[in-house]
């Protein structure tokens, strides 16, 4: 019987090139197979290439990856005054639309693949699969952080469309209703976040530094609570008790590994041959002490 494997994928904008290196090293040099592909921001960008299986075509979208592929603008005294008169954005995002616009194909997609955004309309955490009409665009608006870039227009009721991670930042229950047997999940952020080394510049950078901030106290709550359950139902079992949820469902342990990086791997808008070939090199590394 296949073994069912669930990959998460958290969000770090540029950071999500860490992923790509922990998870060519996992599937190259460990084997894995992913069943499902869970991913939210940056981690729906890549779990959407992994689930066509473009992995030549995701190394060669790092490899060649940069700020104007993904972003046109800087955040400067004249983005704030076009947001002080209106503006829905500080920056464009019209590349990295063009990106995954031309990339996409849900025809393409071969494996389980869910990627969250948020409404902001609603407030609502949507999971989209490949049959929804205009996944391409779920993709995009999964990606959208907000403020930096423009909500995302679907169709009714999905308005004003932004990342996933607003919500969710790692979208580990997205998959565990499927009772994977394995669970491998690679976050963009270490388990605490890293002094600066310099200082904060600007309004961007206290923004990104305090969403960095926000984002991995999130996913370090959400991965305490999983790994306190999992302990739990471990324990439960050597007394031969069965333990529920609130609902009445069994729960279940998972075999699981977390993959993040030991270190702070730089801004989230920092799309540098430099920076991203470093991330790539941090994730193989990263995935080869967690997996062996």
């Amino acid at each position: 019987m296949t073994k069912k494997v669930a990959l998460v994928l958290s969000g770090g904008g540029a950071k999500g090139a860490f992923q790509a290196g922990a998870e060519a090293y996992a599937r190259e040099e460990k084997g894995y197979d992913w069943s499902i592909i869970a991913g939210v921001s940056v981690g729906a960008l890549n779990g959407g290439m992994l689930a066509m299986e473009k992995y030549a075509r995701l190394k060669e979208l790092w490899d060649t990856m940069s700020n104007d592929r993904v972003y046109t603008g800087r955040f400067n005294l004249w983005a704030v005054l076009r947001m002080v008169f209106g503006a829905r954005s500080a920056l464009g995002n019209k590349p990295l639309e063009k990106l995954i616009m031309g990339e996409f194909d849900p025809q393409l997609i071969k494996k389980d693949l869910r990627v969250g955004a948020v409404s902001l309309t609603s407030g609502e955490y949507k999971i989209f699969k490949p049959d929804h009409p205009g996944f391409a665009k779920a993709v995009l608006a999964s990606t959208t952080m907000p403020i930096i870039w423009p909500p995302v227009q679907m169709s009714p009721p999905y308005s004003e469309m932004v990342d996933g991670g607003v919500r969710n930042v790692s979208p580990l229950g997205d998959v565990l209703d499927d009772d994977p047997d394995e669970v491998i999940i690679i976050n963009c952020s270490p388990d605490e976040p890293n002094a600066l080394n310099k200082p904060l510049k600007g309004a961007l950078d206290i923004a990104m530094r305090t969403i960095d901030v926000m984002v991995n106290e999130i996913f370090v709550g959400d991965m305490r609570e999983f790994v306190r359950i999992n302990h739990n139902v471990k324990e439960a079992e050597k007394a031969n008790v069965t333990l529920h949820n609130e609902k009445g469902k069994e729960y279940k342990y998972f075999e699981h590994h977390i993959i993040a990086p030991e270190q702070h791997l730089g801004d989230s808008l920092d799309f540098s041959q430099e920076t991203v070939q470093r991330s790539i090199r941090a994730g193989r590394e990263r995935a080869k002490a967690v997996l062996g």
